[in-house]
């Protein structure tokens, strides 16, 4: 056993939520250990991105090098709704940003990894966490961990569980909510060759199409030769389908061939891998935060991927985590109001999104109903029903929230309404 060793933070998780955060608190010179429990580069899913994680990415310094490396993402073309026709909203619309990117995720989630790296953050791969350290009043105060067979000893003033929906320190923390509407499963695969949406920048869209099976179906162009083409349908259809002899693939192939625009993707195209499953569950903890502890990323809440959200909550709240953990160790007496401010703010960006994903997720509106919904929640209408949709799932109403999160402010967020 080596001897312990002592860090401003120590960071449970090499995601995009946990290198975000590590990262930036680096980038401030704090001293911190990041623990990733697999050795990168990993495959992960979530390929896609929406505008508003590109003020965080900024921070970084990786919009150039994501521009150089990645599939551009100029909007989203939906199969969705009463409405025969296929429909799209693309992201200059909101006047900001006109692209985000289809991501290789092993490939992006290393590049985070190694900007913490290049920020000062001692990063340890292959550790296994196997305990959480507290005091004799429950404070946490650091974690024990494996790695190449040794048990080592760290403590911390603060741990974050950026670990994901294994949730490895928080799970005995803390309790968790399921969106019992939202227990899915998602089905996918890549193919290659594939059919592009259309010739101009509508090619780089991602596909959001419900089907008449149930559920609905994603197709990502990750590169110029795969797409990602993956099924989102409730658990119990999943498990009906079981009990009938179908097998995932004759789940998957089903609900391609109840397809309008999804099977012209891979008309032509055959499977480059083997057919990957995921439980796709939505969930949120009770608490955010306790003594010692915070978590962020899928570890705080995770919310269906309708939207390509994922990417965009995780690293937002990495942002925003990064933030309040600077106003804490340099005045513990602001501790409890700064990481009480991030899990409000956090908590607001959450449930927003699942609000709306709740309300989109009926595929039987008329598209001026989920458009007038979004322009709702925007506040601001400018007559142009898409721009409001746009701006609410692509993450940019929310910008203001997130790039000028105060950790010691006391007035509600702006999106809070009274």
């Amino acid at each position: 056993m080596s001897d312990i060793r002592d860090y401003d933070v120590v960071v449970v998780g090499g995601g995009p939520a946990g290198s975000t955060t590590a990262a930036l608190l680096g980038k401030n010179g704090r001293n911190v250990l990041l623990l990733e429990r697999e050795k990168f580069p990993r495959y992960h899913i979530g390929e896609s991105m929406i505008t508003g994680v590109i003020p965080t990415l900024e921070q970084l310094g990786l919009v150039d090098e994501l521009d150089k490396r990645f599939q551009p993402k100029y909007g989203i073309s939906l199969v969705w709704g009463l409405d025969a026709e296929p429909w799209r909203a693309s992201f200059d619309q909101t006047g900001r940003y006109d692209h985000s990117w289809h991501v290789v995720r092993s490939e992006f989630d290393e590049l985070l990894l190694n900007t913490a790296r290049g920020f000062g953050v001692q990063v340890e791969e292959q550790a296994h966490v196997t305990a959480v350290l507290s005091d004799d009043n429950g404070k946490v105060t650091g974690v024990t961990y494996r790695r190449g067979g040794e048990t080592h000893h760290v403590t911390a003033r603060f741990v974050v569980d950026a670990s994901g929906q294994a949730r490895a320190i928080s799970r005995k923390l803390t309790e968790v909510s399921w969106q019992e509407d939202l227990r899915n499963v998602a089905i996918w695969n890549y193919f290659t060759p594939y059919e592009p949406l259309s010739d101009g920048r509508q090619g780089g869209d991602i596909l959001v199409e419900s089907v008449r099976t149930g559920g609905w179906i994603w197709g990502i162009p990750v590169t110029e030769d795969n797409v990602s083409l993956g099924h989102v349908l409730p658990a119990a259809m999943v498990a009906e389908a079981t009990a009938q002899g179908l097998s995932h693939q004759d789940v998957f192939d089903r609900a391609v061939a109840n397809s309008v625009v999804a099977k012209t993707m891979i008309a032509k195209g055959a499977p480059v891998d083997q057919l990957h499953t995921a439980r796709d569950w939505s969930h949120v903890c009770k608490s955010f935060h306790g003594p010692g502890w915070l978590s962020v990323g899928d570890a705080a809440g995770f919310i269906d991927p309708l939207f390509s959200q994922g990417v965009w909550l995780g690293t937002s709240g990495a942002s925003m985590a990064a933030r309040a953990l600077e106003a804490a160790l340099k005045n513990p007496a602001d501790t409890e109001r700064a990481l009480d401010r991030y899990e409000l703010v956090y908590r607001v960006l959450y449930d927003e999104f699942l609000s709306f994903i709740r309300f989109f997720y009926d595929p039987n509106k008329l598209r001026e109903i989920y458009l007038e919904r979004a322009q709702q929640d925007v506040w601001h209408p400018d007559g142009n029903l898409k721009v409001g949709f746009i701006t609410l799932i692509s993450g940019i109403k929310a910008l203001p929230n997130i790039t000028g999160f105060d950790p010691l402010a006391t007035d509600l967020p702006k999106t809070v309404r009274m």
